[in-house]
């Protein structure tokens, strides 16, 4: 049976991908969930970013799109992207308002399980309706046969947000997390509880996506994994040598084959504060099982790829500290050659 829409892990074959866009970015209210999320610094509600700064961090990353566009249309894969969005839309509940914040990370909300695809509960608020500008995709891989969900909508109190340095997390009164929490694995999917991701969500995956499917809760990092384990493919990780140890990876991985990644090549940050740390350097996209595509600055990560058997195909990418995501979060890989399997 030929699918529209096919992925069950991160390492069969690319055949058809969703890439971000940076059209529309706006940095939002420094908000208690905001706060929740990136811990930014104390005087992060002051920070001013002019229009000439902002407008060049959206030219220079459509540019690294382009970029990136051509390499996978060159290696075969179909580029899709999300309908254009504007500046500073603004929306409220009766509890709370907020800015949308951009449509740079299919990855964050948009889940690909098999032929699933389920829009996540996203906790931060300026994400609340980060799906809007891929609804037009959603459509048409729904009237191609893909099975489109969304999980309840939450209403994100003030009480969702549980805060502690380093440690913070979400609340359990309802299901909540990002796509981007998820390592997937064939039949087993590792769900990270963290200030994304709470156990309900988890619950609420599990029974969605029913008996085919192994749900495992984890707590390897406080938000998503990509900056922290990536699974190559079977027997072989990528994993942050700075936040885990042997003894904290998964059980089930735990006896794979482990790349320890070096600290990685920082490449700064155009606003006040950053978004991510330098190890959205690690965040990398799989164009299979063998071949795997790097920012082209990270040229720690490339030797110890390549060092391992993997062909690294760089290619440009500025501002992943400025916005706060990698290849993998700007990147939701919609069909893969292959089949569902347990590895494990």
């Amino acid at each position: 049976m030929t699918h529209t829409v096919w992925s069950v892990n991160d390492w069969d074959p690319l055949e058809e991908v969703v890439l971000g866009s940076a059209a529309g970015l706006t940095p939002p209210p420094v908000d208690v969930s905001l706060r929740h999320f990136f811990e930014p610094p104390a005087d992060a509600g002051d920070e001013r970013i002019d229009a000439g700064t902002l407008q060049r961090v959206v030219d220079e990353t459509e540019e690294d799109f382009a970029e990136l566009t051509e390499t996978l249309t060159s290696a075969g894969v179909r580029v899709r992207r999300p309908d254009t969005t504007t500046v500073g839309r603004r929306y409220a509940t009766p509890e709370w308002e907020s800015v949308a914040m951009h449509a740079l990370m299919p990855r964050d909300c948009l889940l690909v399980i098999g032929d699933r695809v389920i829009e996540a509960p996203m906790p931060m608020r300026a994400r609340y309706f980060e799906t809007a500008p891929f609804r037009s995709l959603l459509r048409e891989y729904f009237d191609a046969g893909a099975s489109w969900f969304s999980a309840p909508k939450p209403l994100l109190p003030d009480e969702t947000y549980v805060y502690e340095p380093g440690a913070s997390v979400v609340a359990e009164d309802e299901p909540l997390f990002d796509a981007a929490n998820m390592l997937r694995c064939g039949t087993d999917i590792f769900f990270n509880v963290s200030n994304t991701g709470n156990r309900r969500g988890a619950a609420w995956l599990r029974r969605q996506l029913g008996s085919d499917f192994r749900v495992h809760e984890i707590s390897i990092c406080s938000d998503h994994v990509g900056t922290t384990l990536h699974i190559l493919r079977p027997g072989l990780l990528l994993a942050n040598s700075e936040r885990l140890t042997p003894d904290r990876i998964p059980g089930p991985l735990r006896s794979w084959k482990t790349i320890w990644v070096d600290t990685p090549e920082d490449d700064g940050y155009a606003f006040d504060w950053p978004r991510a740390s330098v190890w959205v350097g690690m965040n990398i996209l799989a164009l299979g099982p063998d071949t795997v595509v790097v920012p082209a600055n990270q040229t720690r990560v490339i030797k110890q790829l390549e060092n391992a058997g993997i062909t690294a195909v760089p290619t440009s990418f500025r501002h992943g500290r400025t916005f706060g995501g990698g290849l993998h979060c700007c990147s939701l890989d919609v069909r893969r050659r292959g089949g569902l399997e347990t590895y494990l």
